[in-house]
């Protein structure tokens, strides 16, 4: 009987076996994106997936564009053989099929993203035939892992050597496979992916335990860590809590003489990858965007199970340094398209790092340009993530803002409102049809297919996944830290049923509505309602009457209560237009602003602006009076902010070059109306700034 014969009838026997069961185990717990249930050093537990369903309103409207628009549009673009290729790639490597390998390094990543989106949506529609599809394509996942657990298709379906390139990112895209079948088994009850993924990561463990000098510079994209570690969470077994603490370990060597890491290998050390100075002894974010995300995200994992107060240390002390001086309005951490390194050396370090250079990732504190913005769609997601394990360690709500700043701005501009087209960069100034295009930029919005592929799917997941990080449980408490319209159906910690319902229209609105629907009888506990850092005089009620507690921004307002069944709580977030300014030692927007209202930053597109006006003359008077506007048919529906802004029309003479000598200026207002940044570039491909010069 030939080895293929084989696989088949064991993978058959492994389908029967969970097809019996997934009726019981639709019961069991899922425990959410994070199954940080029994994590002794997680403040905050995460509830399961299955516990909140939208019911209306804004992210009610996303979920189900993407339950119905993007999910079988990436499905089809990954399986179509001239745009994707990437279910080919897999059929390939498992032999099912002869072909060509195509596409990027990390192509089998867009499959694995995409099974664990539609673990998501499968969790809350429970349909059939979703199930039967991911059951289809873990069949070609199984078939492609070479028998001693090793998966990657880029060097299968090529013939190449394994880890003889940091960049093939193998781990990277094994990392993703574990993740999506940790969230797979939880979600159905099914071994079959976790069975892959454990094999995978059985081997990963036995080829890096060596500590083989050649190693040193894997894994370049860090998600094997957040995998790792959720697979221990998922399967108890500790060495892959080990092997996420090797990775985290593992990473800072650096050159020079004497500059070796933990196990004595000296290596090329790069700011690219985080690899030149030990996690736990930087002291500066630097590098690729995507990569130290998720290896601090990954670190904040690690330290959920094992406590090591350095991990933590470290991660708040780089947490500061991004948010203060690295971070876009937007919540964009990657300005940089390609950059030298920059970083703060200590006496006696060398002061040049040969050969090295950054792209997509962070420059210089306070360097963050508007039009050649990277801001890459996947930087954000890693940010948001790090900052949702933040949140679950420590339960303070700044690490809540970032994300809800990160989701509504940063995230969300990288999908047309219609589900359907994505863009790699989001830049904070377009100048049109003649912008200059750097790398991955694009004048349209664009299908993934072999190339710039992975934040779509990672777009997709988020998105799929958002209704897990509205809530929270504690011994005894209940944490909201984001508003939306949807039902909680869960337990507390201590194992209490209770059901809520939240009736809101945020975020273009900030009344937020919370009634106790079903309560299990027991002792008082807390309820506590997260008060945005942007949300000056909000005000808390229960059942009609002020609640005694304080409403700080930037912190949860904590009720305690014996809850009944028919209580009411009510939150205003009272939702101003605001005019933030930066830090003047940004120089690329001092003497700007940019408008918020409520958790959405606003943007201009010359498309709503008269004719005739010239883009750039146009700035904002200090006192600017604004009118708020709902727009139902505009870009899916928005609020858009209405002013009188000022033009200001010169008469100069010629200096030198470009330069002109000013000798007149004559302001004139005209009507302009701003809509929310994250639907910039919807219509045509207008002019666009976040940011517009003041008249104070």
């Amino acid at each position: 009987m030939n080895k293929l014969l084989i696989t088949l009838i064991m993978f058959s026997i492994a389908v029967f076996s969970d097809s019996m069961q997934a009726g019981a185990d639709t019961a069991r717990r899922d425990y959410g994106i994070i199954k940080n249930h029994a994590s002794l050093h997680a403040r905050l537990r995460s509830v399961d997936m299955r516990d909140v369903r939208w019911t209306e309103g804004f992210w009610a409207d996303r979920f189900a564009q993407t339950r119905d628009v993007t999910l079988p549009r990436l499905w089809e673009l990954a399986s179509d053989r001239q745009k994707g290729h990437a279910i080919q790639n897999l059929r390939i490597a498992a032999g099912i099929e002869k072909g060509q390998f195509k596409g990027t390094d990390w192509q089998d990543a867009w499959v694995y993203k995409w099974l664990e989106s539609a673990c998501y949506i499968y969790a809350v529609t429970s349909d059939r035939e979703l199930n039967e599809q991911m059951d289809d394509i873990i069949d070609v996942i199984a078939r492609a892992q070479q028998p001693d657990g090793y998966i990657a298709s880029q060097t299968t379906a090529r013939g190449r050597e394994r880890f003889e390139n940091a960049r093939h990112h193998e781990l990277y895209t094994m990392g993703h496979l574990i993740t999506a079948a940790c969230i797979h088994h939880r979600i159905t009850g099914k071994t079959t992916l976790l069975n892959v993924a454990r094999k995978a990561a059985d081997y990963i463990y036995d080829r890096f335990k060596g500590r083989e000098p050649k190693l040193a510079d894997f894994p370049r994209n860090p998600s094997i860590i957040m995998g790792a570690v959720e697979l221990y969470r998922t399967t108890g077994e500790k060495k892959y809590l080990d092997m996420a603490n090797f990775f985290v370990d593992w990473r800072g060597s650096r050159y020079g003489k004497g500059r070796r890491n933990a196990w004595g290998v000296v290596t090329s050390g790069s700011d690219l990858n985080q690899n030149w100075r030990p996690l736990r002894k930087e002291t500066e974010v630097v590098g690729h965007a995507v990569f130290f995300t998720y290896l601090y995200a990954g670190a904040a994992d690690a330290y959920m199970e094992t406590g090591d107060k350095t991990l933590l240390d470290a991660l708040q002390r780089l947490w500061t340094d991004l948010v203060e001086k690295k971070m876009y309005i937007t919540g964009g951490v990657s300005p940089m398209h390609r950059a030298l390194p920059v970083r703060s050396f200590r006496p006696g370090e060398l002061t040049a790092i040969s050969g090295d250079s950054i792209h997509e990732g962070v420059g210089a504190p306070y360097q963050l340009p508007n039009d050649t913005a990277y801001n890459e769609t996947c930087g954000q997601i890693g940010n948001l993530m790090w900052n949702w394990r933040m949140l679950a360690i420590t339960g303070e709500a700044r690490f809540a803002d970032i994300m809800e700043r990160n989701i509504f701005n940063s995230i969300l501009s990288g999908i047309e409102v219609d589900g359907d087209g994505w863009s790699y960069t989001n830049p904070l100034r377009w100048h049109g049809p003649g912008h200059v295009l750097r790398s991955h930029d694009a004048h349209k919005r664009f299908d993934p297919g072999q190339r710039m592929i992975c934040c779509p799917t990672n777009l997709m997941r988020t998105v799929a996944s958002w209704h897990n990080c509205l809530y929270s449980v504690s011994k005894n408490e209940l944490w909201i830290h984001h508003y939306g319209g949807n039902v909680f159906h869960g337990k507390l910690a201590d194992g209490r049923k209770l059901q809520l319902t939240q009736k809101t229209d945020y975020p273009w609105e900030g009344r937020v509505r919370i009634t106790v629907d079903a309560v299990e009888s027991g002792d008082a506990f807390w309820i506590l309602l997260r008060i945005p850092g942007w949300a000056k005089d909000a005000t808390l009620t229960v059942n009609g009457k002020a609640a005694k507690v304080e409403c700080r921004p930037a912190s949860y307002a904590s009720i305690e209560r014996k809850w009944a069944v028919g209580d009411v709580i009510e939150l205003d977030l009272p939702m101003p237009v605001r005019m933030i300014t930066a830090n003047p030692l940004v120089e690329h927007t001092r003497n700007q602003v940019a408008i918020m209202r409520g958790p959405l930053v606003y943007c201009l597109e010359s498309i709503d602006v008269p004719a005739g006006v010239r883009f750039e003359d146009i700035c904002l008077p200090a006192d600017a009076k604004w009118e708020v506007q709902r727009e139902s048919d505009l870009l899916g529906g928005v609020i858009v902010l209405k002013t009188k802004a000022v033009v200001i029309d010169k008469t100069a003479t010629k200096d030198i070059g470009g330069y002109r000598q000013v000798s007149d200026v004559r302001p004139h207002h005209i009507d302009i109306s701003m809509i929310p940044y994250y639907a910039w570039n919807n219509r045509e491909e207008p002019k666009m700034t976040v940011w517009l010069p003041v008249r104070w």
